[in-house]
């Protein structure tokens, strides 16, 4: 399912001095590379052999490589105190407000600003058709007994639209997803790729609740519940903050006097709950890729 790639020997990893200048710190990008393999299509660099024996190791130990590299990202981008602590306190505030809003007969305005577009359409469609249907939805949040991050997904480069392949190149590894302009003379200039890296950036957590819910609907025409739920089970939910462009300004926020802390505004959304666009997600990278090596054969022919 995902693609892996590997960048030119000459492309060099920033200087921590490059980065210090930037005030922020990606020290994945020391390490991180080293395992990556190159997408065949693109023919725009030569990869030392020794990352082509990426292939020979198994998925799951490049998924924890990957994980780890994510996830030191995402710290020193906030501080070691916000990630992973801070942030699963209040992922779990935030969810005891939010299920209560997934229900018929509530405002949903502050639903509104808690979720993405996408995924508010979605809960927002079904909550009305219950209530033209003459039913009552009540999800309840009874305990959260622990949570644990699942997964982190890194965005890096230039935003790309749903289907943009023409002049980019899209490098995906497990959850991180490189996105660069195809500078065909420049590719092998460390500060060039470094820049065009830096163009954006964004992050998604998924956090596996363990939860007590009690979930209910109740037909007003029948005057009973027609699902009465109270269950212990993991409950999904993704985070994600908005996409910064250019990747300075996620830190914009951070107080000089105390550079060590997490910025203050970024604005976390939920955007899925339990995989429910998850199956989307995974369509719309599987037709990204197809386009992604349509567009570099046809490069190749010209």
């Amino acid at each position: 399912m995902s693609h892996a790639t590997t960048i030119d020997e000459d492309i060099a990893p920033p200087s921590e001095g490059e980065i210090q200048a930037r005030a922020y710190d990606f020290p994945w990008l020391y390490d991180g590379f080293n395992h990556l393999t190159r997408i065949p299509h693109y023919p725009y660099a030569k990869a030392p052999k020794v990352w082509a024996l990426l292939g020979w190791i198994p998925q799951s130990i490049q998924y924890l490589i990957c994980k780890s590299a994510c996830e030191r990202m995402l710290r020193n981008n906030t501080s070691p105190e916000y990630f992973p602590d801070q942030f699963l306190q209040g992922a779990s505030l935030a969810i005891h407000q939010m299920l209560p809003l997934l229900a018929t007969n509530v405002d949903r305005d502050p639903l509104r600003h808690m979720m993405t577009q996408e995924l508010y359409d979605r809960f927002d469609s079904e909550l009305q058709r219950q209530e033209e249907v003459k039913s009552d939805v009540s999800i309840q949040l009874a305990a959260v007994h622990d949570g644990m991050v699942k997964d982190v997904w890194v965005l890096l480069g230039p935003k790309l639209k749903s289907g943009t392949a023409r002049g980019f190149i899209r490098w995906r590894w497990q959850s991180l997803t490189v996105a660069l302009r195809a500078a065909t003379d420049q590719m092998s200039s460390r500060d060039q790729v470094a820049q065009m890296m830096m163009e954006g950036v964004q992050f998604k957590v998924d956090v596996e609740f363990d939860a007590t819910i009690d979930y209910t609907i109740r037909s007003k025409v029948l005057d009973q519940d027609m699902v009465s739920d109270l269950t212990r089970r993991p409950l999904l939910v993704r985070f994600e903050t908005p996409f910064f462009e250019p990747a300075e300004t996620m830190v914009q926020s951070r107080s000089m006097s105390r550079p060590h802390e997490a910025p203050i505004d970024w604005n976390w959304r939920v955007s899925d709950i339990d995989y429910l666009l998850e199956q989307d997600f995974i369509e719309r990278r599987k037709k990204e890729d197809i386009q992604d090596e349509e567009h570099a054969q046809r490069e190749m022919e010209m």
